[in-house]
C-alpha cells in the first residue's frame, strides 16, 4: 500500500517509513484487506489531486455531476457526506474538493484546479464486525493515530470527517431484527419490550419498511438516509413523533459497542449502566465504536392526524409574520394535543402530525392557521393517515432537502415558558421578526419530547429538551463553493450575531449537540448542563488515551484539540 505523505508525518518522526508501512500493511492484513485509500467525492472530475497530474474520469464525473445532490449516491461511498464542510477545510479555502452545487457541471469549480483532501480522512476501514474496530483501537494505541467514525455522513460540525485520522465507515452493518419479547442482557424477563434492531449502517428508509412490514412504528430521523443507530440517536433523537413517543434515547433499549480498551460490551439498563448512560445523549463517536442499537417500538401502525399548510410568500414578505405570530401563540395549545413537525419559512410551509387528534379534532385545533392560509391563497390539508410509514412516503420523502451544500446551522431549544405569557410570546416574536428582517429566515422542528418527561435523568440528553417545545433553527446560513475565507468569516459573523441574541432570549436553555452553532461559546454547558461533568468521568474510564476526540464532543479541549485535527474548523471566526 502506498501511504501519503501528508498523512503520515507525524509517524515518520518517531519511525521509519518502513516501519509505517509494516504498521498499515499488519492493520490492512487484521481487518481483511478492508483498508481503504480514500479520496474526495469529487475527486473523478479534476485532473490534479494534491498539486500534482491526476487522471480524470469522465464517465464517473458525469455521473456525479447527475447526483451530486442526492443524498442516495453519497451514502454508498465513505467519501460522501451530506454537508461540503465535511469534506473541506473551512480555514484554508484551498483545502478542498467541491463541484458548485447550484450547477455541478461548473467547469470553473474543477477545471484546472487542484483537488485536494480537505477535512475527509485519507484512509478507511469497511467495519463488518466487532473485530474491525478492535483492531482499529490497537492500531491507533500503538502508532498514535486518531480514529473517526462516519455511518451515513449527516454532520454539520464535520465529527464524522477529521483530517488525518483512521476512518471507520460503519455503513456495512446492515442488521435488522423485531423481536416481540426483546429482554434486555442480563435483565429478568419482566423487563421484555416489543423492539427492533438495527446495525450501525441502517438507514430510517431501511428501518421504516421493515417496521412497516412488520406492522408496528419505530420512531426516527426526519430523514430518509440518517442512519438509525450512529450520531441521530447517541446525540439526543429528535423526531417529529417525538411530543408523544419521545426522543430517540428514551425509546433504546440496548447497545452493543466496543469500547477504546477493546472489549466489546452490551450496555442497558442492567449491565454497563454507565456506558448506557452516556450514549443516550452524550454524542457519538466519543465513547466507542456502536455496532447496533436496539429500539422500543409502538406495537402496532399509528394512525396519524396531519396537518400540511403552504402559501406562496408575498414579494415583501408581509405575510411571514402574521403566520409566524400565529404559529407562536398557537403551539403551547398545540404541544398539549400532540402536534410534532416543522415549519418552514423559505417557502412558507407547515407540516404538522399528531396521533392524540380524531380528523375533527385535528380541523378544529388548526383552524386559525387554516384560515389565514385560505386568506393567502395557499393550501391547507387536514387528513387521516393510517400509519407513521404512509405518512412518511406522502410527505417525507417529496420534501427531502438538497444535499452538497456547506451548510452551517445555529439552533436553539426555545423553553416551554416562554409560551406561557404574553410577555414571553412577544420577545420571541420579536426575535423570529429580527431574523426574517436579516434574511436568515427561521426553520423550526417541532420535535421536543413535550409530552414525554424523564424525572430520574435516565439519559444524558441535554436537559433543556424536557423544558422546551421549540428546537429552533434561526441562523443557518449557506456559502458558495468558491466562498473565500474572508466571505465566510463575515457570513459566519451574521450568524454568531444571532447565537447571541437567542442565548439572551433563553439563557436557561442550550442547544440541541448535533445541530449547534460549530464555534458555541460555554459549550460543555450549551450541549449537556450540568451533564457533562459525569460525561467527561465515563469518558476518561473507557478512552484515557482519546483515541476517539471529536469537534467540540465530550472530552474535547479548546486549548489543545482546537489546534491539532480540527484546524479546518479552528481560527475561522478569528
Amino acid at each position: 500500500m502506498a501511504l501519503r505523505s501528508t498523512f503520515f508525518l507525524i509517524l515518520l518522526s518517531t519511525k521509519s517509513f518502513a516501519q509505517v508501512q509494516d504498521d498499515w500493511s499488519s492493520l490492512n492484513q487484521s481487518v481483511g484487506g478492508k483498508l481503504f485509500e480514500a479520496k474526495p467525492l469529487a475527486s473523478p472530475c479534476f485532473s490534479f489531486y494534491e498539486g500534482s497530474p491526476h487522471q480524470m474520469d469522465a464517465a464517473e464525473c458525469e455521473r456525479l455531476q447527475k447526483n451530486y445532490t442526492s443524498m442516495d449516491l453519497r451514502i454508498e461511498r465513505y467519501a460522501g457526506f451530506a454537508n461540503s464542510q465535511d469534506e473541506m477545510c473551512m480555514s484554508n479555502t484551498t483545502d478542498q474538493c467541491l463541484l458548485d452545487s447550484t450547477n455541478p457541471s461548473n467547469a470553473l469549480a474543477y477545471k484546472n484546479v487542484s483537488c485536494n483532501q480537505g477535512s475527509v480522512s485519507s484512509y478507511y476501514i469497511t467495519v463488518s464486525s466487532a473485530e474491525d474496530a478492535q483492531a482499529a483501537f490497537l492500531f491507533s494505541r500503538r502508532t498514535g493515530t486518531k480514529l473517526s467514525i462516519k455511518a451515513t455522513g449527516h454532520d454539520y460540525n464535520s465529527r464524522s470527517s477529521i483530517k488525518g485520522t483512521l476512518a471507520l465507515w460503519m455503513r456495512g452493518l446492515q442488521n435488522m431484527s423485531h423481536d416481540h419479547y426483546f429482554v434486555p442482557q442480563g435483565c429478568d424477563s419482566g423487563e421484555a419490550v416489543d423492539a427492533m434492531t438495527f446495525g450501525a449502517g441502517v438507514i430510517a428508509d431501511e428501518a421504516y419498511t421493515f417496521a412497516d412490514a412488520e406492522g408496528v412504528t419505530v420512531l426516527g430521523p426526519y430523514a430518509s438516509t440518517i442512519a438509525m443507530s450512529g450520531g441521530w440517536l447517541q446525540g439526543g433523537g429528535h423526531s417529529v413523533l417525538s411530543p408523544v413517543f419521545g426522543l430517540g434515547v428514551d425509546r433504546v433499549v440496548q447497545f452493543k459497542i466496543v469500547t477504546p480498551d477493546g472489549h466489546v460490551r452490551i450496555a442497558n439498563k442492567c449491565q454497563n449502566k454507565d456506558v448506557f448512560w452516556a450514549l443516550r445523549g452524550g454524542g457519538g463517536g466519543t465513547f466507542g465504536v456502536v455496532l447496533e442499537a436496539t429500539h422500543r417500538v409502538e406495537s402496532k401502525s399509528v394512525p396519524l392526524a396531519v396537518a400540511s399548510m403552504s402559501f406562496p410568500t408575498a414579494a415583501d414578505k408581509s405575510n411571514v409574520m402574521p403566520f409566524l405570530e400565529i404559529c407562536v401563540n398557537e403551539s403551547l395549545r398545540w404541544g398539549r394535543e400532540g402536534w410534532g413537525g416543522h415549519i418552514q419559512f423559505m417557502t412558507t410551509k407547515l407540516i404538522h402530525v399528531t396521533p392524540l387528534l380524531s380528523l375533527e379534532e385535528a380541523e378544529n385545533s388548526m383552524r386559525p392557521i387554516t384560515e389565514f392560509v385560505k386568506s393567502q391563497k395557499g393550501t391547507a390539508i387536514i387528513e387521516m393517515l393510517p400509519s407513521w410509514y404512509s405518512f412518511y412516503k406522502k410527505y417525507l420523502i417529496p420534501n427531502i432537502a438538497p444535499v452538497g451544500q456547506t451548510r452551517i446551522l445555529a439552533t436553539r431549544l426555545i423553553p416551554t415558558t416562554l409560551f406561557e405569557t404574553a410577555e414571553g410570546r412577544t420577545n420571541l416574536t420579536f426575535f423570529l421578526a429580527d431574523i426574517v428582517q436579516n434574511g436568515l429566515l427561521p426553520y423550526i422542528p417541532v420535535s421536543t419530547p413535550f409530552l414525554v418527561d424523564d424525572p430520574h435523568n435516565t439519559t444524558s440528553a441535554n436537559p433543556a429538551w424536557r423544558a422546551s417545545l421549540w428546537h429552533l433553527g434561526y441562523g443557518a446560513i449557506t456559502l458558495p463553493w468558491n466562498s473565500t475565507l474572508e466571505q465566510t468569516r463575515m457570513a459566519l459573523k451574521k450568524s454568531a450575531s444571532f447565537v447571541e441574541k437567542a442565548e439572551k432570549l433563553a439563557p436557561s436553555s442550550g442547544t440541541y449537540f448535533n445541530e449547534a452553532f460549530p464555534w458555541t461559546n460555554e459549550w460543555q454547558r450549551e450541549f449537556w448542563d450540568g451533564n457533562y461533568g459525569e460525561l467527561l468521568r465515563i469518558k476518561r474510564i473507557y478512552d484515557p488515551d482519546m483515541l476517539l476526540s471529536c469537534w467540540k464532543c465530550v472530552g474535547f479541549e479548546d486549548s489543545v484539540d482546537a489546534r491539532s485535527s480540527f484546524r479546518c474548523l479552528d481560527d475561522v471566526l478569528k
